[in-house]
C-alpha cells in the first residue's frame, strides 16, 4: 500500500516496514552448493527465478540485511542502504543509497553485479520492476506480521542456501512468542493495561492494531488504545489521548531529544495523564521496533516487561 507523500519522509526517517504481504515460500530448497533452480511467487504475483542459491545479493532494507546475517547469509551481501547498521559489519559493505527508491543508486546496484535484489517496501517498486527489467531477479520482502517476519526467514533461507538455519531462527522466535503469549494468557481482559504507542510527534501519530508494533501490544498482554483505527498509522490529538487517559506510553528512540519521558510530560495538555503522572513513559529502540528481523522479539519481551513486570522479571 502506497503511503501518502508526508509519510514517506516520516517512514523513511524511522525505517518503517511498509504493510504487505509475504512471498510465497520458494519450491525448492537449497544449500551453498545447490545448483537447483529455485522459483516462487512473490506478493505482486511476479514469479521470480534463480538458476541457484544467490550469492551476491543487494539488500535495499535494514531489515533485510539483518535477516540475512541472522541467518548466516551475511557473506552473500554484497551492496546495502545508509540505513543498514546491524550488525556492525554490515558497514563494510558498500551502500547504494538511501531508503527510497528515489534516493538509491541504479547503477550502483548494478555494478555490484548482483544475482538477486531484496528491496524491504512498496516505495521501493519502482527500482525493483526496472531491475527486473534489466534482467536482475529482484523482490520485494515487507512482513507486516510476526508469522510473516517467520515467513520471509524461511524464504530468505531457501534462496541463500541457508534453510536449516532460517528455520533454527524461525523457531526461535516462535518460541519466544509463544512463551509470552502463554504468561499472558490467563490475564483477564479487564486487566490488560491500555497502551498509547506514538510512532511520531509532528503529526502526533500512533499505530493500530493491524501494524506489527500493534500485534506486540497485544502479544505482551496489553492493549492498543488506537488498534481500531481504520489507519495503520493515523494521525490523532492529544485530546484522544486525554479522554482514554492510558496508564503507559511507549514510544521509540528514533525522535532523538523529542521522545523524552521529561520531553512528553512538559507538553501542554499531557500534565494530567496517568502516565506522565505515575513516570509510566518508556522510550525502547526504535531501530529494532521499526525492523521486520528476528530482532523484533526482543521488542516483544520488552513490551512483556513494561506492561506486566510481576510476570516478566
Amino acid at each position: 500500500m502506497f503511503r501518502k507523500i508526508f509519510l514517506l519522509t516520516i517512514f523513511s526517517a524511522l525505517i518503517l516496514s511498509a504493510c504487505g504481504t509475504a512471498p510465497a515460500p520458494a519450491e525448492s530448497t537449497a544449500n551453498p552448493e545447490a545448483s537447483a533452480q529455485i522459483t516462487f511467487t512473490d506478493e505482486f504475483g511476479n514469479t521470480v527465478t534463480l538458476n541457484s542459491a544467490a550469492q551476491r545479493i543487494v539488500s535495499l532494507a535494514p531489515s533485510v540485511t539483518e535477516s540475512l546475517f541472522a541467518i548466516g547469509a551475511g557473506g552473500q551481501v554484497v551492496g546495502r542502504t545508509d540505513y543498514c547498521d546491524y550488525p556492525q559489519e554490515t558497514k563494510e559493505i558498500p551502500s547504494i543509497g538511501g531508503f527510497s527508491a528515489s534516493a538509491m543508486s541504479m547503477e550502483a546496484i548494478i555494478a555490484l553485479e548482483p544475482d538477486l535484489v531484496i528491496g524491504g517496501s512498496n516505495l521501493q517498486g519502482e527500482i525493483i520492476k526496472a531491475l527486473r527489467d534489466a534482467g536482475i531477479p529482484a523482490f520485494i520482502s515487507n512482513p507486516a506480521s510476526l508469522n510473516e517476519i517467520m515467513d520471509a526467514l524461511i524464504l530468505y533461507g531457501q534462496v541463500t542456501g541457508h534453510a536449516d538455519e532460517a528455520q533454527s531462527v524461525a523457531d526461535e522466535m516462535k518460541s519466544r512468542v509463544d512463551s509470552v503469549k502463554t504468561k499472558v494468557s490467563a490475564i483477564p481482559a479487564d486487566q490488560r493495561p491500555k497502551v498509547f504507542y506514538e510512532v511520531w510527534h509532528e503529526p502526533l501519530m500512533s499505530a493500530n492494531g493491524k501494524t506489527v508494533v500493534g500485534e506486540l501490544i497485544e502479544t505482551a498482554g496489553g492493549v492498543n488504545i488506537f488498534a481500531d483505527m481504520p489507519d495503520e498509522y493515523p494521525t490523532i490529538s492529544v485530546e484522544q489521548i486525554v479522554d482514554v487517559d492510558p496508564p503507559l506510553i511507549i514510544g521509540p528512540s528514533s525522535h532523538g531529544d523529542q521522545m523524552t519521558a521529561e520531553v512528553i510530560g512538559a507538553r501542554e495538555g499531557w500534565q494530567d495523564l496517568s502516565a506522565v503522572k505515575n513516570n509510566a513513559i518508556y522510550i525502547v529502540d526504535g531501530n529494532i521496533v521499526s525492523r521486520s528481523s528476528p530482532r523484533i522479539v526482543d521488542v516483544l519481551d520488552e513490551f512483556a516487561k513494561i506492561l506486566h513486570p510481576d510476570l516478566f522479571k
